[in-house]
This record gives structure tokens, sequence and C-alpha cells, in this order.
């Protein structure tokens, strides 16, 4: 039986078997089975299996197609066996749409059993766009090879707000990542363009602004910001990594800041239900209460005024989370200092 496609030897002493496996997947959906060598001609079952991604799948016996028993995921085949004879079966890589279970448009790109993901720059860079999308009304036809045997992809003509380069997820090393996107038909995103667009500047505006900003639930980032908790953990929801803290529990970590009035952002799930108070260096910014659903089925963020009181003389700051009595932060998805727009500063 063999489940895993990687190359590899194996020997049946009782047989005098052995056998040899060659294949470059996941890359490339070609496997050869080899017997290489056997006792004396042999009656026995190889059962290959047949991952749930493929849509089509071919196998060919010593050059030439062959039946086999499909059997709960396998293709078994029974015969009798001897020195040279070559299995080989083919698995098609096929691009395919994989949307999340609890909203439908919402979509991973995979290439087999390869999750793919856009690459949006070095995690040094700061990223001043709002998150990518996809719009086409047949998504997959606006992929273009890039590099085949790697699995990299291209898009064209459906990237949102620019056309994104798809490489295989494991393979991202400090790099920024996105692995799920909302897609839109063309009818959909007529709809929502303007606002995409209008959420797309304010997020520059506010990179433009920020000072600092605290990824939860990121390794590098907290310990980059000397995080410290207890009865707290990381998390991913909806392809956002995040951070809580539940009763009895903190978490803080240190934030850059600078003269001049300043704003927090903190961002959460909309249907979570939590109360905690927020503190900087002690001293309470703000009591967050959110005991029904705030807005559902989407993240949002709330911005609370820093008082320069706090900030003054300071260039940086321990901001801390405690959840109340009995209650939890829900899920922090991220933290944010900016300066306050000019309109808006005191």
């Amino acid at each position: 039986m063999v489940n895993l496609y990687i190359p590899s030897t194996a020997k049946w002493a009782e047989k005098g078997a052995s056998l040899r496996l060659d294949t470059a997947y996941p890359y490339d959906g070609e496997v050869k089975l080899s017997l290489t060598s056997i006792r004396r001609p042999t009656r026995f079952k190889l059962a290959l299996r047949v991952p749930g991604w493929a849509r089509s799948v071919s196998l060919k016996l010593n050059g030439k197609p062959t039946e086999a028993t499909r059997d709960r995921g396998y293709l078994i085949v029974d015969r009798v066996w001897q020195a040279g004879d070559e299995l080989a079966l083919s698995l098609p890589l096929d691009l395919s749409i994989e949307p999340t279970n609890d909203n439908p448009g919402v979509v991973a790109i995979l290439r087999g059993p390869l999750v793919l993901a856009a690459d949006l720059g070095s995690v040094d860079e700061d990223y001043k766009a709002t998150d990518p999308a996809l719009v086409g009304n047949d998504l997959l036809a606006g992929f273009a090879p890039v590099t085949v045997e790697k699995a990299q992809f291209k898009t064209v003509g459906i990237g949102r707000p620019g056309e994104l380069t798809f490489v295989p997820f494991y393979s991202q090393y400090e790099r920024r990542s996105a692995v799920y996107f909302k897609a839109f038909n063309e009818a959909d995103w007529k709809v929502e363009e303007a606002a995409f667009l209008a959420e797309q500047a304010r997020q520059r505006d506010l990179a433009a602004r920020s000072v600092d900003v605290m990824h939860l639930g990121e390794m590098q980032a907290e310990r980059d910001h000397n995080l410290e908790s207890d009865i707290s953990w990381p998390g991913t929801y909806r392809g956002r990594n995040g951070r809580d803290a539940r009763s009895g529990g903190f978490m803080s970590f240190k934030m850059n800041v600078k003269p001049g009035p300043l704003v927090m952002q903190a961002s959460y799930w909309g249907d979570d239900r939590c109360e905690f108070d927020i503190l900087i260096d002690g001293e309470t910014l703000t009591t967050v209460s959110h005991k029904t659903p705030v807005k559902p089925g989407e993240f949002f963020d709330e911005e609370y005024p820093v008082p320069e009181a706090l900030t003054r003389g300071k260039t940086s700051v321990t901001v801390k989370f405690v959840p109340k009595e009995g209650r939890s932060t829900g899920m922090i998805f991220g933290v944010r200092l900016f300066t306050a727009a000019p309109s808006t500063a005191a």
C-alpha cells in the first residue's frame, strides 16, 4: 500500500523483493513504482492512494493502460508480478478553488495538494494596500503559469487592487502572504468596487500615519514587541492571526509612540462577545464591552484616542489587555497606534 508519494525504496525480505518509487510530486503528478527485484514471479496486490482532489487519474503497467479496482480511495492492482514491472500513476495537478466552510465568497487557490499564496512582499516592508481580492466570472481562467515546475502562477485581469503572483504557501519564508481572498463575479464587483477602493484609500492613509503595528498571533511580531501573557492563546480565524486572553489572564506588549495626539486601533471579529480593560503603562485607557455582536459575520476596527499625558516624554509604552472576571478579550486581530488626523487633533 502506497500512501505518500515520496522518492523511496522498500524491501520485502520474505519474497526477496525490492521496490523503488520515483517522483517529483507534489510539483509533478507523475509517479513511477518499479519492482526492481523479486525471487520469483508472485501474485500480490499493490494499492496506490488516489488523493481526494484528483479529478481524474490514469494508470499504466509497463507502458500500457491497465485495469485496477478502485476501493475506498485506492487503485488496487492484483496480478502476478515479476522483476522489472513498472506501474506509472498520473495525477493531473489542476488548479482548483476551495471556498471556506462558513463563507463561499471567500476562497483559497490550490494546485493539486499545494495551497497557493499570493506573495505580498517582504515582512520587513509595510503592506499599504487593502486585502487583495479576485474578480471574474471564471477565476481559474485568469491564472497563467510563471514557472510550472515550481507551481508559480500569476493572475491576468482578475487581481484587485493589482495583479498577484502565487507560489506554494509552504515555501514562503519571511514573506507576507495572502491565502484567503474575497471572490466576486463581474456583476457583484460593480456593486462592491467603490467600497473596495474607498477601503484601499483608508488603508493607505492609515499606513502613512502609523507609528507602530502589533500583529498579534505572529511569532516574530510578538517577540519583537516583547509580548508577555498568561491564560492567553494565539489563533487563526478566516485567514487572520490573532490572540485572546481569558478570565484571570492578560496579554501585554511594547509599542513605539511619538509626540502628539495618537489613536489606538484594535481589530475584532463582529460576533465575539467580550469585556476587558486596555491599559497603557498601568493606566486605564478604556473599557471595551461587546455584550452583543457588533458586526455579525465580519471583522471590524475600533479606535480609542490616547491622551497625550500617557505618552508624553516617552518613546515606547506597554499596552495591556486584561479581561473582566469571568469574561474574555475575544480574539484580537491586531493593534495599531497612529497619529490623529489633522482635522481631529486637539
